[in-house]
């Protein structure tokens, strides 16, 4: 497939993928159908209902379902990219064997059974790079990292050895997994051609959104010192730099960041009670700039990730709507569960 032909796939396979996204109304719709109409559900999102799906072990859940089919979308969408822009989209798709790995080392970090941990595992398919056998087979997660080295998170897994042999903490080595992917990211979409500014929009959205919120987690959650937290945050920014993070980790309380976070983020941020409220509000910001980036025709990686990042979105919200309907809760609720903005 040549240049021309990979970007008329791509154009038409992201404007096709778009076109099928569910709007707010929709949703909120959905939020009020009745709860004998889960197959209804399933449908509106793009899956088939689970009467219409092969068996599943134990492990194969509502969430598996949800993130084996936007793996699927992944791979439609790298089957005609190369070079920089390929392994941007591919290495996104690992942050959900990243669950993988972290589900592994809290089981060794707590001795919990290989058979109780294989059941909360998420299968990858043909994104599985972590040797799942060979990693349970450990005897702690000093030997586990050291195994860990010789795979594709051989990054991940030194820092998480130097952490792990400093602080021996489960807290401190989790973060620093969820530090050294991101920072992955960050490298891989300078890399990406046809990114250009707007995926650099995007991921750097993405990233002052994670640090803002570990930082209020750490800080007032978790009651870290202001250095730890620090250090504790993404090795890069976009609007929120070093020198603004730092100094939003010396405040004293959650107030008091919420108030002097600089723009765009403070007026946004106006009133936020918790960390939680600032997730969604943050979040919603993401999708707006997702969707700004779909709308524009011209094909680029970052229209690539744009949809991929709408199709989560709406894939969480459908899970959330399919829970709150099998628990009865009230609809609401559910609308709150799904981070819409009539909630």
């Amino acid at each position: 497939m040549g240049p021309a032909s990979r970007y008329a796939y791509l154009h038409g396979r992201v404007s096709l993928m778009g076109a099928r996204l569910l709007s707010e109304s929709v949703l909120a719709n959905l939020s009020q159908a009745p709860p004998d109409q889960e197959a209804e559900l399933f449908e509106a999102g793009g899956l088939r209902p689970p009467s219409e799906e092969p068996p599943l072990g134990a492990s194969r859940s509502l969430e598996q379902r949800l993130i084996s089919n936007l793996l699927a979308d992944i791979v439609v969408l790298t089957r005609a990219l190369t070079g920089g822009a390929r392994d941007f989209l591919i290495y996104w798709a690992y942050r959900f064997d990243l669950g993988n790995l972290k589900t592994i080392l809290r089981a060794k970090l707590y001795g919990e059974s290989t058979a109780n941990v294989r059941e909360q595992l998420f299968d990858m398919g043909p994104f599985a790079r972590l040797p799942i056998d060979e990693l349970l087979r450990t005897e702690d997660v000093t030997e586990l990292l050291r195994r860990l080295e010789g795979t594709p998170y051989a990054g991940i897994a030194r820092q998480g050895r130097r952490i792990y042999d400093e602080r021996h903490e489960p807290f401190a080595l989790d973060a620093a997994v969820d530090r050294q992917y991101y920072a992955g990211l960050v490298k891989r979409a300078r890399e990406a051609e046809g990114g250009g500014d707007p995926l650099r929009a995007l991921v750097g959205n993405m990233i002052d959104r994670v640090n803002l919120v570990w930082l209020l987690r750490y800080r007032f959650a978790y009651g870290l010192p202001a250095g730890e937290t620090y250090y504790l945050l993404i090795p890069a920014a976009y609007r929120l730099g070093g020198a603004e993070l730092q100094r939003l980790s010396q405040l004293g309380s959650f107030e008091e960041v919420i108030a002097n976070v600089p723009p765009p983020w403070g007026p946004l941020l106006e009133g936020a009670p918790n960390a939680a409220e600032v997730t969604l509000r943050l979040e919603r910001d993401t999708w707006r700039l997702a969707r700004d980036v779909m709308a524009r025709g011209v094909f680029t990686t970052a229209r690539a990730f744009a949809y991929l990042i709408l199709r989560e979105k709406e894939l969480r919200q459908i899970r959330a709507l399919v829970k709150g309907k099998r628990l009865a809760v009230a609809p609401e609720l559910v609308r709150e569960a799904m981070g819409l903005e009539a909630a």
